[in-house]
């Protein structure tokens, strides 16, 4: 792979691509859901995310808030993680960057999962960097808009994703949500933050804690 920031965040979005999906593994940048997508889905996902990235390649001390997984409705559908489609517009006009694709073709838009509203409620001036600890659609047998908590293995498979992503954007921090994020975040060189995740009953905690994340950066 080669060494220029702009080029090893091209090489990460096709190891997104190349990793292979599961009966209960979505992979959003290879393949397409018949009952939503266009034809282009894959591909629309794949410069979304490229485009994302790159808004941050030139920025220092970017903070980095890690996940756990897409959402059926957030990247399973954009590509983008944390950002289902009633976000694309004003990422884009906060990023100053074109607007993002859209890779379905259902005529209403869905609703956010409360897990998105409460990130992007709290979400400060200068914009973190998203991303998950798979950042594949992790769905139950027979229900693939069912969303599940990513195995161990899952993790580890694609924990080189986000070495990649560290190694390119060398974030200064980095903000887990949620223990399972925390657990992948071990093992770099970056501060660790740990906040509760903001689904079952855990909204105010995740709250306190992006806050206090925010005054420890002052």
């Amino acid at each position: 792979m080669t060494s220029e920031p702009g080029a090893r965040l091209d090489d990460l979005v096709l190891h997104l691509a190349a990793l292979a999906g599961t009966p209960t593994l979505f992979n959003p940048y290879a393949d397409t859901d018949p009952t939503v997508d266009g034809s282009d889905a894959p591909a629309i996902r794949r410069g979304n995310l490229g485009r994302y990235l790159r808004a941050f390649m030139d920025r220092d001390e970017i903070d980095l808030w890690l996940g756990e997984a897409p959402s059926r409705f957030g990247a399973r559908r954009t590509g983008v993680p944390f950002s289902g489609e009633g976000y694309l517009a004003d990422l884009s006009s906060r990023l100053a960057i074109a607007p993002f694709g859209i890779a379905t073709d259902e005529a209403l838009a869905t609703r956010p999962s409360s897990t998105s509203r409460q990130i992007w409620s709290a979400l400060p001036a200068r914009l973190p960097l998203f991303w998950n600890a798979v950042m594949h659609h992790p769905h139950r047998v027979g229900t693939p808009l069912r969303n599940r908590t990513p195995t161990r293995s899952e993790i580890t498979r694609h924990r080189e994703a986000l070495t990649l992503l560290i190694a390119a954007i060398r974030p200064r921090r980095i903000l887990a949500i949620g223990r399972v994020a925390e657990g992948a975040a071990a093992g770099y060189d970056v501060p660790i933050t740990y906040v509760r995740h903001p689904a079952q009953g855990g909204a105010a905690q995740f709250r306190a804690g992006v806050a206090e994340f925010g005054r420890d950066a002052s």
